[in-house]
Protein backbone atom coordinates (compact mmCIF):
# COMPACT_ATOMS: atom_id res chain seq x y z
CA UNK A 1 0.00 0.00 0.00
CA UNK A 2 1.07 3.27 -1.05
CA UNK A 3 0.43 6.62 0.51
CA UNK A 4 1.18 10.05 -1.70
CA UNK A 5 -0.19 13.50 -1.05
CA UNK A 6 -0.98 15.16 -4.46
CA UNK A 7 -1.64 18.70 -3.66
CA UNK A 8 -4.71 19.33 -0.98
CA UNK A 9 -5.25 15.26 -2.16
CA UNK A 10 -3.96 11.96 -0.44
CA UNK A 11 -3.75 9.23 -3.25
CA UNK A 12 -3.85 5.57 -1.28
CA UNK A 13 -2.67 3.00 -4.17
CA UNK A 14 -3.34 -0.52 -2.96
CA UNK A 15 -1.05 -2.87 -4.87
CA UNK A 16 -2.84 -6.76 -5.09
CA UNK A 17 0.17 -8.24 -6.83
CA UNK A 18 2.62 -7.32 -4.18
CA UNK A 19 0.34 -9.27 -1.40
CA UNK A 20 -0.64 -11.87 -3.39
CA UNK A 21 3.13 -12.64 -3.66
CA UNK A 22 3.67 -12.57 0.24
CA UNK A 23 1.02 -14.88 1.07
CA UNK A 24 1.99 -16.93 -1.72
CA UNK A 25 5.26 -17.31 -0.18
CA UNK A 26 3.90 -17.80 3.39
CA UNK A 27 1.74 -20.62 2.40
CA UNK A 28 5.01 -22.16 0.09
CA UNK A 29 7.28 -21.58 3.60
CA UNK A 30 4.59 -23.43 5.92
CA UNK A 31 4.11 -26.34 3.79
CA UNK A 32 7.73 -26.86 3.39
CA UNK A 33 7.94 -26.53 7.42
CA UNK A 34 5.23 -28.79 8.02
CA UNK A 35 6.67 -31.13 5.77
CA UNK A 36 9.80 -31.30 7.77
CA UNK A 37 8.50 -31.91 10.78
CA UNK A 38 6.61 -34.67 9.54
CA UNK A 39 10.02 -36.71 8.48
CA UNK A 40 11.50 -35.82 11.70
CA UNK A 41 8.57 -37.02 13.56
CA UNK A 42 7.93 -39.77 11.73
CA UNK A 43 11.93 -40.55 11.65
CA UNK A 44 12.10 -40.63 15.35
CA UNK A 45 8.92 -42.63 16.19
CA UNK A 46 11.17 -45.16 14.44
CA UNK A 47 13.89 -44.73 15.89
CA UNK A 48 11.81 -44.88 19.20
CA UNK A 49 10.07 -48.77 17.57
CA UNK A 50 13.77 -49.96 17.10
CA UNK A 51 15.43 -49.09 20.47
CA UNK A 52 11.96 -50.65 21.77
CA UNK A 53 12.47 -53.91 19.81
CA UNK A 54 15.60 -54.03 20.40
CA UNK A 55 15.27 -53.76 24.54
CA UNK A 56 12.55 -56.11 24.52
CA UNK A 57 14.89 -59.09 22.23
CA UNK A 58 17.81 -58.30 24.90
CA UNK A 59 15.72 -58.89 27.82
CA UNK A 60 14.37 -62.16 26.53
CA UNK A 61 17.97 -63.68 25.23
CA UNK A 62 19.08 -62.78 29.01
CA UNK A 63 15.60 -64.29 30.33
CA UNK A 64 16.59 -67.43 27.56
CA UNK A 65 19.85 -67.32 29.54
CA UNK A 66 18.77 -67.35 32.92
CA UNK A 67 16.03 -70.30 32.06
CA UNK A 68 18.87 -72.28 30.00
CA UNK A 69 20.69 -72.00 33.88
CA UNK A 70 17.84 -73.42 35.16
CA UNK A 71 17.92 -76.83 33.02
CA UNK A 72 21.47 -77.63 34.37
CA UNK A 73 20.26 -76.78 37.75
CA UNK A 74 17.49 -79.07 37.42
CA UNK A 75 20.04 -81.80 35.53
CA UNK A 76 22.60 -82.11 38.51
CA UNK A 77 19.87 -82.23 41.35
CA UNK A 78 18.86 -85.22 39.51
CA UNK A 79 22.29 -86.58 39.27
CA UNK A 80 23.36 -85.90 42.59
CA UNK A 81 20.26 -86.91 44.58
CA UNK A 82 19.81 -90.20 41.75
CA UNK A 83 16.27 -89.40 41.10
CA UNK A 84 14.82 -89.34 37.61
CA UNK A 85 11.81 -88.24 37.97
CA UNK A 86 10.73 -87.98 34.35
CA UNK A 87 12.13 -91.62 33.69
CA UNK A 88 14.24 -90.11 30.75
CA UNK A 89 17.04 -90.89 31.99
CA UNK A 90 19.08 -89.26 35.06
CA UNK A 91 20.00 -85.22 34.50
CA UNK A 92 17.99 -85.06 30.98
CA UNK A 93 15.05 -82.60 31.77
CA UNK A 94 12.46 -82.44 28.96
CA UNK A 95 10.81 -78.73 27.95
CA UNK A 96 9.65 -77.23 31.03
CA UNK A 97 7.64 -73.87 31.44
CA UNK A 98 8.93 -71.66 33.58
CA UNK A 99 8.60 -67.70 33.91
CA UNK A 100 6.92 -67.06 30.74
CA UNK A 101 9.72 -69.41 28.66
CA UNK A 102 10.65 -73.02 28.95
CA UNK A 103 13.98 -75.02 29.43
CA UNK A 104 15.29 -78.27 29.04
CA UNK A 105 18.66 -79.78 29.56
CA UNK A 106 20.34 -83.32 28.28
CA UNK A 107 22.88 -85.15 29.78
CA UNK A 108 25.99 -86.92 27.92
CA UNK A 109 27.27 -89.84 30.31
CA UNK A 110 30.53 -89.98 28.20
CA UNK A 111 31.44 -86.80 27.61
CA UNK A 112 30.68 -85.50 31.04
CA UNK A 113 28.47 -82.49 29.70
CA UNK A 114 25.40 -81.03 30.54
CA UNK A 115 23.97 -79.06 27.65
CA UNK A 116 20.55 -76.06 28.62
CA UNK A 117 18.53 -74.87 26.86
CA UNK A 118 16.45 -71.86 27.63
CA UNK A 119 13.63 -70.13 25.18
CA UNK A 120 11.69 -67.12 25.91
CA UNK A 121 9.64 -65.84 22.91
CA UNK A 122 11.37 -67.50 20.19
CA UNK A 123 15.02 -66.57 21.42
CA UNK A 124 16.97 -69.61 22.43
CA UNK A 125 20.06 -69.54 24.34
CA UNK A 126 22.37 -72.41 25.43
CA UNK A 127 24.79 -73.19 28.41
CA UNK A 128 27.03 -76.12 28.42
CA UNK A 129 29.02 -77.52 31.42
CA UNK A 130 31.71 -79.87 31.35
CA UNK A 131 32.37 -81.54 35.25
CA UNK A 132 34.38 -83.68 36.83
CA UNK A 133 32.38 -84.84 39.81
CA UNK A 134 28.99 -83.96 40.61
Amino acid sequence: MKVRMNGDRTVITVCAGNMMDKKGTVLITTILVISLLSVLGMSLITLLLSRMTYAQMQADRLKAFYLAEAGISRSIWELRSDIDIDGDGPGNIPESPLGGGTFRARHDFRNSTITGTGTVNKVARTVQIKYSLI
